[in-house]
Parts: structure tokens; sequence; C-alpha cells
């Protein structure tokens, strides 16, 4: 995340990039990504939450399955916000491919801001405890890079592909197994199990 701020701000100060650094911002964000297609405990346990790994079962528990409402509510207002900002850039007429990437590096930036001060998605439309809880947590990839798919390139539609599978193995997880993904019935997701530097930052502030 450090490396993508510090590529946002380069960008602002220099309005260029070359393809080295391209390809460094590809690899700070195709690296996790595929984490998130693979299970391991290098990741926090909301973003492997789909994995039978990262699933210990509360015997007692009920029938609890994630709301599907919320999700849909955060997926029109990010495509809104975000059609309605590549709108305003192309009859600006400044939508290039160094723009989008910028586009795509600040909502990297937000990202990070929304995990340690304050989620709107989370208070107005998921309800969620956590983010370990949160029912689309990893959407957030397909959210940053599915704008550059508007400047097709092998560096644009490879990040693409990535985000998409991210998001296909989280909702064919969820489709298949809905216990994985409550704190209700996996106990892994309870605040005692939790090992997560940012959310443990986030409760100490």
């Amino acid at each position: 995340m450090l490396l993508l701020v510090v590529g946002l701000i380069t960008l602002f100060i220099y309005q260029e990039f070359h393809w080295t650094f391209l390809w460094v911002v590809w690899v700070a964000l195709s690296i996790p990504m595929l984490y998130r297609l693979i299970p391991n405990r290098r990741i926090a346990v909301g973003a492997r939450k789909h994995f039978a790994c990262s699933y210990e079962p509360i015997n007692s528990a009920g029938d609890a399955r994630p709301t599907h409402k919320g999700a849909v509510y955060c997926a029109l207002s990010w495509f809104v916000i975000t059609s309605t900002a590549l709108f305003i850039l192309h009859s600006l007429n400044i939508l290039t491919a160094q723009t989008v990437l910028i586009f795509a590096l600040v909502y990297a930036v937000i990202d990070l801001i929304f995990v340690l001060f304050f989620c709107p998605f989370r208070a107005l439309f998921m309800r969620n405890h956590c983010c370990t809880t949160c029912r689309i947590h990893n959407w957030d990839f397909f959210m940053k890079c599915a704008p550059l798919i508007l400047f097709p390139n092998v560096f644009s539609i490879s990040l693409v592909i990535l985000a998409v599978a991210v998001v296909l193995s989280w909702e064919i997880s969820l489709c298949r197994n809905p216990h994985y993904f409550t704190r209700e019935t996996n106990r892994n997701l309870h605040c005692a199990a939790c090992k997560d530097k940012l959310c443990h930052l986030q409760i100490r502030k």
C-alpha cells in the first residue's frame, strides 16, 4: 500500500510514468490478488474466509447467512460514483491512461482510509461488525482495477482478469458455503481470533 501511495505522489508531481514504474505497480497489485486466490495465512482472515482452511464451526450457531441487499447497494453506488468521475474526466478531455492509473491509485488510498478511519459502505449499507466480517471484503481490487480496462493493454487486462477471478472465487464460495462468512457460524471471525494489525490499530484509535 505504501508503494501505491508513493507512486500516486510521483505521478502527480512528474505527470508521467515509465514502463518500469508501471510494472512495479502491476506487481504491487497482482501479488495480493494471487494471495486471495490461493489458501494461505499471509493475509488477514477477512480476505481468506472464503477458504475452508479459515473456517472453524460453531456447533451451537443457527443457519445465519450474509445478506445481499447491502452488497447490491454498494455495487450500485461504486458504479455511479466511478462512472460519473470518469465521465467528468472525459468531458474535460483529460481521460488518459495516466489519469485512469492515478484514479486506480486514488482508490487504493481511499480503501486504506476506509479500513483505518471510516467506511461509508459499512456505515450506510453493510452494517457489518468490522472489515473481517464484511460481505464485500474481496471486492476491493475489482473496484480499483476495473477502470483500467478503458485503456486495454497487457498491464490493464491482466489486472482486471485477476480482479474478476478474485471476485468470482469469493462469490462462488459465498453461494456454496455461506457459513464461512458470518460470526454466528465461523469462530475465526470473532475478535478473540483476530490477528489483523490494521483492525487492532483501529480499535486502539
